[in-house]
């Protein structure tokens, strides 16, 4: 069931588009494990391209008000990385688009790396980002990734030199994750106008397809990034404060834009 190449025939077939992956990010267990799923099922009837979601955690260094409340709201709930994959095994039997995780590395070493990416890849998905993890110390979760036939995922900024970008490309694969501004990750009014340098940097020494996330919450911000020809977009804060109810509205307009 689980191709490794998810991603591959996914950008493939936007690249003929001539559009960035539409992808979506959900807090696992937020609010509830129940409702989690519920919105999941909503963020799928919008046609995604490609799926984030997150594996809560009390100290999301990398992570926005926003998300660290849905983490906490989570937890308290009752959410833990055993659940989490449970759900993640519940929406890859929705669904045949790539999963992508979001986690940290404690989660990762409690639940233990090897049995960790075992049951990610057993639950479908298809790659992780360790949050807090730097370069230095990803080799036991590297090796574990590709035992298991996951990507594993970095993060590129405008502080990332090329020399640097070389040695991820070692251990990466899947996609880069860009951060579109630095700091943390939520809802801003605007894009960093470095963003376009940027890009055209890593286009010229990346071999992997770029995805935008940190901060896109409205359409206009979509128009924007689109000119960066990004290989897709990740939608979190903006998706992770909206009411269920209301998610439908926000998903519309979002991948209008991105048509």
């Amino acid at each position: 069931l689980n191709s490794p190449d998810r991603y591959q025939q996914t950008f493939a077939r936007l690249k003929k588009a001539n559009r960035p992956a539409f992808c979506p990010f959900a807090v696992l267990g937020h609010p509830t494990e129940k409702e989690s799923l519920e919105r999941i099922k909503i963020y799928l009837k919008s046609n995604p391209d490609i799926l984030e979601l997150g594996i809560p955690f009390s100290d999301p260094v990398a992570d926005g008000p926003i998300i660290q409340m849905a983490d906490e709201m989570a937890i308290q709930n009752g959410m833990t990385p055993k659940k989490c994959m449970d759900l993640i095994q519940k929406t890859r039997s929705l669904t045949d688009i790539p999963i992508g995780i979001l986690t940290y590395a404690n989660i990762v070493l409690q639940y233990n790396i090897e049995k960790f990416y075992r049951d990610l890849k057993k639950a479908g998905a298809d790659s992780i980002l360790i949050a807090d993890v730097p370069l230095e110390e990803i080799e036991p979760f590297a090796k574990a990734a590709k035992r298991n036939h996951i990507h594993q995922i970095f993060i590129v900024s405008e502080n990332t030199s090329l020399a640097r970008l070389k040695q991820l490309q070692k251990y990466g694969s899947g996609f880069f994750y860009v951060v579109s501004s630095l700091g943390v990750t939520g809802v801003r009014n605007e894009i960093n106008p470095k963003l376009q340098q940027l890009m055209q940097q890593l286009k010229k020494h990346s071999k992997l397809p770029l995805m935008i996330g940190f901060g896109i919450s409205s359409p206009s911000h979509i128009q924007t990034l689109k000119k960066t020809k990004a290989d897709g977009l990740i939608i979190g804060s903006a998706l992770v404060k909206t009411p269920t109810d209301q998610i439908p509205n926000l998903l519309k307009e979002l991948s209008n834009a991105n048509l």
